[in-house]
């Protein structure tokens, strides 16, 4: 049996069980440069709530979901790079980290929730995730993806989404999940939030310009990586 295959078996019944909720908002993820190590070719900034979208991305859970301790999922700001998505299996078609945007933020942003819950740092808006378990985690993947597929946003002939939710179900991602003294790591900076600040000044559109006067400053805009609306 082939790698891909293994994954595919492996979560199979988890994806098959799950029951397709609803997407809104706006994906928009920025590339605000450096390396970090951990974070590949630079940092990189999920932005909700900016200039001219109609909301912020949501994820809702259908009504028919099992062990559901929440129902509606709504990202914060976070440094991100699919990082809940084990590394070892990010090669897989499919598996990368902006493949499948939507459900990759919403996942994502169930990890920094938790590890700012592990470290008594979790704002108001996390603390409504604090009933969340690491099965649900997984379980709310496989919702997600089921919700892009029926939507006919991704199919099957683009990747086996069961792979997928075998891999964020993994003794990787529950390390992941458990980790402590992360929290600050995933706080934005006021100084990226100003590159951020740059670029949707511009615009969308790469003009070329070098900086932005902001705060009688001179600031780099940051780059878009991602943007999809629902």
């Amino acid at each position: 049996m082939s790698f891909f295959l293994m994954l595919s078996a492996c979560g199979t019944a988890v994806y098959e069980e799950a029951k397709p909720g609803t997407f809104d908002g706006t994906v928009l993820v920025m590339w605000v440069g450096g390396d970090s190590g951990s974070f590949g070719d630079g940092r990189f900034v999920y932005v909700p709530n900016f200039p001219g979208q109609s909301n912020s991305l949501k994820f809702t859970r259908s009504p028919q979901a099992t062990a559901m301790s929440v129902v509606e999922v709504t990202p914060e700001w976070m440094y991100t790079d699919g990082g809940s998505i084990p590394r070892l299996v990010q090669p897989v078609k499919g598996l990368n980290p902006w493949g499948y945007a939507p459900a990759y933020m919403v996942h994502d942003w169930l990890f920094v929730a938790r590890k700012c819950m592990n470290d008594g740092q979790a704002t108001e808006t996390e603390k409504q995730m604090a009933n969340v378990t690491f099965r649900e985690t997984f379980e709310i993947m496989a919702e997600m993806l089921k919700t892009l597929e029926a939507d006919e946003l991704i199919s099957g002939s683009d990747v086996q989404p069961a792979a997928i939710t075998w891999a964020v179900s993994t003794g990787i991602s529950q390390s992941l999940w458990n980790e402590t003294g992360e929290c600050a790591k995933n706080r934005v900076t006021e100084e990226h939030r100003k590159q951020i600040l740059a670029r949707l000044q511009i615009g969308p559109v790469d003009t070329g310009q070098e900086s932005v006067r902001i705060d009688g400053e001179n600031v780099r805009p940051a780059r878009i990586v991602q943007t999809f609306q629902f």
